[in-house]
């Protein structure tokens, strides 16, 4: 007997037996990912590719996009495409987003309607709950894909580790600073993310790396809040202070910016520890002294060799009256 099939959900009879069409799932995903950064751009793509089940499915009357904000309380038809009606509707979506509408003509239509919405510069605010509709008119009923709730990932900025007082040294990296041992110094972290960030302060000293042990030295101010791109965005500060050893001598410093206890960012600073302020004194008056000495000596010839010189000349032996060649006196005298 030739097989003799009604498709979509009826019986089928194959020499002489009744059997159940095979219907095989192959749902596909709506979008590539769930999570995009402010400002991305992606694609979400509704055709029966992306449907569970659609045994039922003939001639499709219309597909749609919908869509609910986390400000809203249920779903709203942003974009729809009925071909045989001609009908393409967008409905509160940002003016850069583009709309492609493809298929669909013809009476079994389903393999080739298709309704792509490209969203462009993603913000924030477009994230939400997004899934694909289908309307059937034989019989008639609409299909749903299952909704994926599209995120907005706000990225993590650190800035370089700020220490003060920060004596740089010519040739040596600019994230070090020679200081005089003795001497406060405070080291700030400063970062921009979302807003369950956390600061980790962390020292390597010889090769060995371990958390900041003395946690009195660290203060982390309130998060500052912000709207950026759409964004709830938070700036974060955490100092760290203590007074600079001779042993912290080359010790790394190091500021990671933790996520649900998730590394997601560091930045090192290296300090260099110089003489201590006595010693500096020290120094300093040694040159001091050594300057009076040098002085000393200077007063002392010019003493002895401009001073007495002309004391010399004017004493009276140096007016005496000079002997002429014939042994008589000079009539000036």
């Amino acid at each position: 007997m030739d097989v003799e099939c009604i498709q979509f959900g009826l019986i089928c009879i194959n020499d002489g037996w009744l059997r159940l069409p095979t219907y095989v799932s192959s749902q596909q995903p709506i979008v590539n990912q769930l999570e995009y950064p402010p400002g991305d751009t992606f694609n979400i793509t509704c055709d029966v590719s992306r449907f569970a089940d659609l045994r039922s499915a003939g001639e499709l009357l219309s597909i749609s996009l919908l869509r609910q904000l986390s400000t809203q309380t249920s779903f709203e038809n942003i974009a729809s495409y009925e071909p045989k009606a001609e009908k393409k509707m967008t409905t509160n979506i940002p003016i850069q987003w583009q709309v492609f509408y493809a298929g669909g003509e013809g009476i079994n239509n389903r393999n080739t309607i298709r309704l792509v919405v490209t969203v462009v510069d993603f913000q924030c605010a477009d994230a939400g709950l997004y899934q694909c509709q289908i309307f059937i008119p034989a019989p008639s009923h609409q299909a749903n894909t299952t909704p994926v709730n599209i995120t907005a990932k706000i990225g993590i900025t650190q800035k370089d580790i700020y220490m003060t007082p920060h004596k740089k040294i010519i040739g040596e990296d600019i994230h070090s600073s020679v200081n005089t041992v003795g001497v406060e110094i405070t080291l700030t972290c400063s970062f921009t993310g979302p807003a369950n960030l956390q600061a980790l302060w962390r020292r390597k000293k010889a090769g060995n790396e371990e958390n900041y042990p003395y946690a009195n030295n660290i203060k982390n101010s309130k998060p500052v809040f912000s709207v950026i791109s759409g964004c709830n965005t938070y700036d974060y500060t955490s100092e760290l202070k203590f007074t600079l050893e001779e042993k912290d001598n080359g010790t790394l410093y190091i500021c990671v910016v933790m996520e649900d206890n998730i590394e997601r960012s560091r930045k090192m600073f290296t300090s260099k520890p110089g003489s201590r302020p006595d010693s500096a004194g020290s120094n300093v008056g040694t040159r001091v002294f050594g300057l009076l000495v040098v002085l000393v000596i200077i007063v002392v010839l010019i003493y002895f060799f401009v001073i007495q010189k002309n004391k010399q000349i004017e004493s009276p032996e140096a007016y005496l009256c000079p002997v002429l060649p014939s042994g008589d006196w000079c009539g000036w005298c």
